[in-house]
């Protein structure tokens, strides 16, 4: 994904880029959902956080550079995993916690046992996303200084 933007922040070795909603989400299914909208007369924008690797500075129109496989990678995290661990839950609670607690209805356990496997999913996808967003092959970079 290649955007273009202005520069607004430089905080070390990262830029804060400015950049213009019809870009970024054009085709989008989320588009009125994401709480990004706007109206016929104002051009609403997103701030990225960059790594300025073209030596920006605050005011330049740069092209900002993020790896597809990215978005792929943290969607299939964050809709993945906690349906899976929902399904895996659920199945582990009616056929495996069954036998434990023989008194309780099956499906009582599966939706118990699928749900707390849901949220401890969620739980830890928050300790994860602290990682994953330190590491630099998942940032934005500030590929080139565009000139006006």
């Amino acid at each position: 994904m290649d955007e273009i933007g202005l520069v607004k922040r430089i905080d070390g070795v990262n830029a804060t880029v400015v950049v213009e909603k019809r870009q970024t989400c054009e085709g989008c299914k989320e588009n009125e959902s994401c709480g990004i909208t706007s109206s016929d007369n104002e051009t609403q924008t997103i701030e990225i956080t960059a790594l300025n690797i073209a030596g920006a500075k605050v005011g330049q129109m740069v092209k900002v550079t993020a790896k597809s496989f990215t978005y792929v990678k943290g969607a299939m995290l964050v809709y993945g995993l906690p349906a899976v661990a929902l399904l895996l839950g659920a199945v582990f609670g009616k056929y495996l916690l069954h036998g434990a607690f023989p008194a309780v209805n099956p499906e009582t356990l599966s939706a118990a046992s699928g749900f707390s496997a849901f949220i401890i999913s969620y739980i830890a996808l928050k300790i994860l996303s602290g990682n994953i967003e330190k590491k630099t092959e998942n940032t934005p970079i500030v590929e080139q200084i565009i000139e006006r």
